[in-house]
């Protein structure tokens, strides 16, 4: 057996999972997966804001380095200031490779913690000169402002760290008081808790605002998706909407000169106005004659198709009797069938008496079928339609023919527009625009129905329509149709 395809009310159920992956929206699967924020986020923020940071500590040290030589006492005074000065001049470097963005941002860290660096040497510097266990609140100051600055726990880690070695030093080489070294060790320790503080506040605050800017950014992305989207939708429409007025108007146009070739021809064969003396125009009047039936039929399924799709398609219902109508089918394309001498067989429930939909549109569909059936079936082959009621209710028209059939591949495509099944060589170059299928799948969803394909390559195809229990009529056929 096949692959089943039900088109209409049915589900559809060869989709892929490659085409459900394709119809899911990739913006809303992209909304649901969560933000991640790196390292490397935060460390862009480093970079934008080292300019300005480290510009600020230079200017303050170059302040520094003129105010110590008025304010320290001699000789360490003109030292202080010196060192001071070229730990300005080093800061305001990085400051201006950062400004000039040659500073990347996975080394923004790095060129941070430098000029911290500096400016810790600087201080320890300042104190073993001076001797001042008053300049350890030198230290406390710059671990305090550590933690405003840094985003990146490695390197909090690691300055606090480089203090405390620092401090470990000085007290080694210091004379001072042991009783003020450890006060001012725990006032250290207070300054380290304070910049952990400050430090852990700005790298939660600063997590949250990389993840709405993700977020935002994600947002506004699937809105401009959307909006493209949208533009591309609507241009679409109004392609299509185009090409359905175009073809309604050459449907339209097209179909009067036919109805003349069609009728002249007809009349011609017929002799009406006399006997044609070579029998040759007698062939070429029929190949005119079939040429504009084929062509007329073009235009109505195209015509059909059109009002299909655009919704303006009317359904006029009426009760009439099922096997008739089955009869009645098989009577267009009887023809057809001796042509290829094809057999014909059809069976229909003895409790399915009389239905209720449009009948003209519920012949289409079984012809149409029929039509497709006989195409691809070879010489010599056969072509059945069933009528049948089951369990359910529900009511089933099949036309199943031992043709050439279709791969799975093919049957997913059959219903498409202007789709036609490849030349197969047991069956010729098949005539037709590709529009059966497409047109009975509409119909048939218009009448309130599934359409249900099956096939398989060499071993025929089966078509199948499905009617809901509602179509089923007990009553005689009624004269006049209502809608």
């Amino acid at each position: 057996m096949g692959w089943p395809v039900k088109i209409g009310s049915a589900n559809v159920d060869v989709s892929t999972k490659a085409e459900s992956d394709e119809a899911s929206s990739p913006t809303s699967d992209a909304e649901e997966l969560p933000v991640v924020v790196t390292q490397a986020d935060r460390d862009e923020i480093t970079s934008d804001t080292l300019a300005i940071t480290t510009g600020i500590a230079a200017a303050i040290y170059l302040l520094l380095s003129i105010a110590h030589i008025f304010f320290v006492p001699a000789p360490h005074n003109l030292t202080i200031a010196l060192t001071t000065f070229v730990s300005s001049i080093i800061i305001a470097t990085v400051a201006l490779l950062s400004y000039r963005s040659l500073v990347p941002h996975h080394f923004a860290n790095t060129a941070l913690f430098s000029a911290a660096l500096v400016v810790l040497n600087n201080t320890a510097l300042h104190i073993y000169l001076t001797d001042d266990p008053l300049q350890t609140t030198n230290l406390a100051i710059v671990l305090m402002a550590w933690g405003l600055f840094v985003l990146s726990v490695r390197w909090f880690t690691l300055f606090v760290c480089c203090t405390a070695l620092g401090w470990l030093g000085l007290q080694q080489v210091m004379t001072y008081n042991p009783h003020l070294a450890s006060h001012y060790t725990f006032m250290l320790f207070s300054a380290a808790g304070t910049s952990a503080i400050t430090f852990a506040a700005r790298y939660v605050t600063y997590n949250r605002v990389i993840s709405y800017r993700k977020t935002d950014a994600r947002v506004q992305k699937s809105l401009r998706l959307a909006l493209a989207r949208s533009s591309e939708a609507d241009v679409a429409e109004e392609k299509n909407d185009a090409k359905d007025t175009f073809i309604a108007h050459l449907s339209h146009e097209l179909r009067t000169p036919l109805n003349a070739i069609v009728g002249f021809s007809e009349a011609i064969s017929l002799e009406t106005m006399g006997p044609i003396n070579n029998p040759k125009y007698s062939e070429y009047v029929k190949d005119i004659n079939d040429a504009g039936l084929h062509l007329t039929s073009i235009l109505e399924d195209l015509h059909d198709l059109v009002l299909v799709e655009k919704g303006e398609l009317k359904v006029a219902l009426s009760t009439f009797s099922a096997p008739a109508a089955l009869d009645a089918c098989l009577a267009l394309v009887t023809h057809r069938a001796g042509d290829k001498n094809i057999q014909l067989r059809t069976s229909c429930d003895p409790d399915l008496t009389f239905l209720t939909s449009d009948q003209q549109r519920f012949r289409q569909i079984l012809v149409n079928l029929l039509t497709n059936a006989i195409k691809y079936t070879p010489e010599g082959g056969e072509v059945a339609l069933k009528a049948g009621l089951h369990s359910d209710g529900r009511i089933s028209f099949e036309v199943s023919d031992s043709g050439v059939g279709m791969s799975p591949e093919e049957v997913k495509k059959a219903s498409l527009p202007f789709w036609r099944a490849g030349p197969d060589m047991t069956v010729g170059d098949v005539e037709g625009s590709g529009l059966g299928l497409a047109i009975t799948t509409q119909l048939t969803a218009l009448l309130g129905g599934t359409f249900e394909l099956e096939s398989q390559t060499g071993e025929g195809t089966t078509a199948r329509i499905w009617l809901p229990p509602s179509c089923r009529a007990y009553d005689r056929p009624s004269v006049t149709s209502f809608a």
